[in-house]
């Protein structure tokens, strides 16, 4: 029986995995872990543990494990270690990646956008705005949320992850770095300012992209809908109506009122599925069908 342990199934993403591989229709044994426990062999080892955790235990399991999917931004920079949205860059898992990690979730957001236009424009830059929902800062900000006289209630915060020297944001240049590897533009522009808001679940990104050529909206819908779980809506979409989806909803495309080249547009996802534990869910279903 092939089997697939997930490790910190005591935080919130190790939840959700075990509910979202519990959706898996190959056969396959889940077995879970807690951080400190002793991990046995394993065909595949899912990772919820935060970076310090995951930088320890990749290299100890890996001649007990045939493949181990990291759900921290550890190693997603890492040469050799492919980024990995199933809907964009499968072709990135081969028998010799048995390290695969999976990327930030406003960046899933955001590449799921672009990946559909690649074959019809090239980008020259773009721009996001993130409102990124309390969840995604694990489960003690969420319960710091929810008490009475938190920071974040009625709030909008414009930091998240670590204020670096340069003044930007871990979290903002995963946007710039983790877009290029899973695109495979290594000049992409991208300029990003990440934001995190009083709204429980489902992350938000209003994007401007400048394309090479005049923009066609209509193909631009065409393509965003024909691409595996992403939708583009005429109405208005909000993470009211979009939590516990596994769609990436994409609402109000404009063109720019003076560059017919510019495009205007704002994302809504869960940011726990699609951003995190379904994107890994994902990943373990390509390698139980390929290479386990």
């Amino acid at each position: 029986m092939k089997t697939v342990g997930i490790i910190g199934i005591n935080g919130m993403v190790g939840q959700k995995m075990l509910a979202e591989l519990q959706k898996v229709k190959q056969l396959f044994e889940i077995k879970t872990f807690g951080r400190n426990d002793e991990i046995p062999a394993l065909d595949i080892a899912v990772l919820c543990t935060d970076n310090p955790v995951s930088r320890e235990l990749a290299p100890a399991l890996k001649n007990r494990v045939k493949f181990i999917v990291d759900m921290s931004s550890e190693f997603r920079m890492t040469d050799g270690v492919p980024l990995v949205i199933p809907e964009i860059n499968p072709h990135a898992i081969t028998k010799d990646t048995p390290l695969i990690a999976s990327p930030n979730c406003t960046t899933t957001g955001l590449v799921m956008s672009l990946a559909p236009l690649k074959p019809f424009y090239d980008f020259e830059e773009v721009f996001f705005c993130s409102y990124q929902a309390i969840s995604g800062g694990g489960k003690k900000l969420l319960d710091d949320f929810n008490t009475p006289g938190s920071y974040y209630e009625k709030n909008c915060v414009p930091l998240i992850g670590s204020l670096l020297p340069n003044g930007h944001t871990s979290e903002e240049l995963k946007g710039l770095y983790e877009s290029r590897k899973i695109l495979e533009i290594p000049h992409l522009k991208v300029y990003c300012h990440t934001v995190r808001v009083g709204v429980e679940n489902c992350h938000s990104l209003g994007v401007s992209v400048k394309l090479n050529k005049k923009a066609d909206l209509e193909q631009i819908k065409n393509a965003w809908n024909q691409f595996p779980h992403l939708t583009y809506s005429a109405a208005v979409v909000t993470p009211k109506e979009v939590s516990g989806k596994e769609t990436t909803f994409i609402c109000r495309l404009r063109k720019d009122v003076e560059e017919e080249n510019i495009i205007h547009y704002f994302i809504t996802f869960d940011n726990l599925l699609k951003g995190a534990a379904m994107n890994g869910r994902q990943i373990v279903e390509l390698l139980l069908e390929r290479f386990v």
